[in-house]
């Protein structure tokens, strides 16, 4: 997936799962701990500038996660059916 072709992020809680909506205003590479003294300077990460949107559901849905992926990959419609 290319960076530029994200446009939403819905957290998942552990234990609860999905509810809010979020605008990805800038996807960005950073490091873990950027800014705080002793920071490892090659711990690098994914980083999002979010704005809240709305709430997708009135309360936590559970979602079928894969261990072995760090993010899953989705369609608006494949979520609110």
């Amino acid at each position: 997936m290319a960076l530029n072709k994200l446009y939403y992020f819905i957290p998942y809680i552990k234990r609860k799962g999905i509810r809010d909506l979020y605008l990805i205003k800038i996807a960005r590479i950073g490091t873990r701990k950027e800014g705080q003294p002793n920071y490892a300077p090659n711990d690098f990460r994914l980083v999002f500038e979010i704005e809240f949107v709305k709430k997708l559901f009135k309360d936590y849905r559970p979602v079928d996660l894969e261990i072995w992926h760090t993010f899953t990959d989705t369609m608006m419609f494949n979520i609110l059916k």
